[in-house]
């Protein structure tokens, strides 16, 4: 998935589109047009440099894949490991010095990954 979601953010997709489409196609769930629309609107922080939008659409995963106890322990998990790797969630503070967040959006991907499969 890690490599696949770098991909779609090298051909243009946004952080959470990349993440999504990425997940979408290795857990075989569907996704509509209007969420893929949806992540539009939380690019880059909300569009003010507000939280990682690669880590929203990582958590709305967990909550596409798991009941929710299990998606809001996992999403917990993933928070605390993005957190304890770059000691921020905001995308002001992961992008800085970055030409573009190709790497950060694998390394997201690889957690993701890892904490589905447990």
């Amino acid at each position: 998935m890690k490599e696949r979601a770098m991909a779609l953010c090298c051909e243009g997709e946004n952080c959470s589109r990349a993440i999504l489409r990425a997940a979408a196609e290795q857990y075989g769930f569907p996704l509509s047009q209007e969420l893929i629309d949806s992540c539009n609107a939380i690019s880059a922080g909300f569009g003010v440099g507000g939280m990682c939008s690669a880590l929203v659409a990582a958590v709305m995963v967990l909550g596409i894949l798991f009941p929710t106890d299990e998606a809001k322990q996992k999403s917990l998990i993933l928070f605390y490991r993005v957190q304890e790797r770059w000691n921020c969630i905001d995308c002001c503070r992961l992008s800085a010095n970055k030409e573009d967040c190709n790497d950060l959006i694998g390394e997201i991907s690889a957690m993701l990954e890892e904490i589905i499969c447990g």
